[in-house]
């Protein structure tokens, strides 16, 4: 579901020249804002991350045995 216009805000970022005009062209060959594709890069980064952090948790929980059934 996209954000309501009140709910969105913007940012800068400086780019080298050859990334830009790659993501420039990466866009239209494919028909996407680059907005778009910048929010959804980071969202999927984020969530990325998060999941990994969730992993690692995991990780060090300790296991427990399953019971065998007589």
């Amino acid at each position: 579901m996209m954000p309501k216009p009140a709910e969105m805000v913007s940012f800068s970022t400086t780019l080298t020249k050859p990334t830009k005009e790659l993501l420039e062209r990466f866009c239209k060959k494919r028909g996407l804002r680059i907005n778009h594709l910048v929010e959804r890069a980071i969202a999927e980064l984020l969530e990325d991350e998060m999941d990994k952090e969730i992993i690692e948790e995991r990780e060090l929980e300790e296991t427990v045995a399953w019971k065998k059934r007589a």
